[in-house]
C-alpha cells in the first residue's frame, strides 16, 4: 500500500531556497524572512532571558501555573478554565481523556502532528 501522494505539479515546484548566510562586501548579513533583528533584542527580551537562566535548576512547573494567572488577568478569564500543555500533542490527549467515554470513538488526522507516523 502507498501513502497519500501530492497532487499534480507539487513535485515540480522548486524548492524553498532560504536567505543567504553572507555577501561579498558585508560584515553580517540579517535575514528579516527569518524574524532576525538588525536592532538586535529588546532590553525587556533579554532581562526575561537572565531571569528565566536563574531557575534551570529547578523543574518546571508541570501545571503552568504562572502563564495561566497571567492569561487570566490578561483576558479576564477563570485561571480553572484555562488549560496549559506542552504540546499540541498533550492537549489532544487531554481533551480526549476529559470528553471521550469508553467506547466512544474519535476521528483524527493520520498525519496532523509529528508524532503520528508520516
Amino acid at each position: 500500500m502507498t501513502g497519500p501522494q501530492p497532487r499534480n505539479g507539487i513535485m515540480d515546484l522548486p524548492p524553498y531556497v532560504g536567505g543567504k548566510e553572507s555577501l561579498p562586501g558585508q560584515e553580517k548579513i540579517f535575514k528579516l524572512s527569518a524574524n532576525e533583528n538588525p536592532l538586535g533584542a529588546s532590553p525587556k527580551a533579554l532581562e526575561a532571558y537572565r531571569m528565566a537562566g536563574e531557575n534551570l535548576e529547578i523543574y518546571p512547573d508541570g501545571h503552568s501555573v504562572a502563564l495561566r494567572e497571567a492569561l487570566a488577568k490578561a483576558h479576564g478569564l477563570d485561571i480553572n478554565k484555562i488549560v496549559c500543555g506542552f504540546g499540541s500533542d498533550e492537549l489532544l490527549q487531554i481533551m480526549a481523556t476529559a470528553y471521550l467515554q469508553p467506547g466512544d470513538e474519535a476521528i483524527h488526522t493520520e498525519h496532523g502532528f509529528l508524532v503520528y507516523k508520516l
